[in-house]
């Protein structure tokens, strides 16, 4: 499960809105090399069944998004379509603290199961993903634009101990 790690400090959780775009935005170029385009990011925002957060850093001087996560939250299974966080901010715990706020949310919704898609070549998101317990469920071939595969992960939701402790 999730290795104790400090947490960031001055932020808060909360969702993501039409103002928040642009840096959203940002954040998703800096960190894909085939990013979703703007008008995917506003239509998720008009959307049923979706789950949208940013966690916003107070730190003077640094991005005021520290990071972003997207998903589809339907009754039984929630499926994060989008996690990133801005790359003078990775290794700060901020990825680790949406992804924990996103797990205890379907948890709490009645999610069986909640499911992502990552590149095979993507070794760092990977290991990110297996230390919250998600385990390979199959793989989509071709399933990016560029062509590569992807590894579809997934977590049983129900009857575990919660991410925060």
């Amino acid at each position: 499960m999730a290795s104790p790690r400090p947490e960031p400090e001055g932020f808060r959780i909360r969702p993501a809105t039409e103002e928040d775009l642009d840096e959203i935005f940002e954040i998703e170029r800096l960190s894909f090399p085939v990013p979703w385009r703007r008008e995917f990011f506003e239509g998720e925002l008009r959307q049923a069944f979706r789950y949208h957060q940013v966690i916003e850093s107070r730190d003077p001087g640094r991005p005021r998004l520290a990071g972003y996560l997207f998903a589809i939250d339907l009754p039984e299974e929630f499926h994060v379509n989008k996690i990133a966080t801005h790359p003078s901010r990775r290794h700060e715990g901020f990825g680790r603290r949406l992804l924990s706020e996103a797990l205890e949310h379907a948890r709490r919704r009645g999610a069986h199961t909640m499911i992502l898609e990552v590149r095979v070549s993507n070794a760092p998101a990977i290991r990110f993903y297996n230390s919250f317990g998600f385990l390979e469920i199959h793989r989509r071939r071709h399933y990016y634009q560029d062509g590569e595969d992807a590894i579809v992960l997934g977590r049983p939701l129900l009857d575990l101990p919660s991410e925060r402790g």
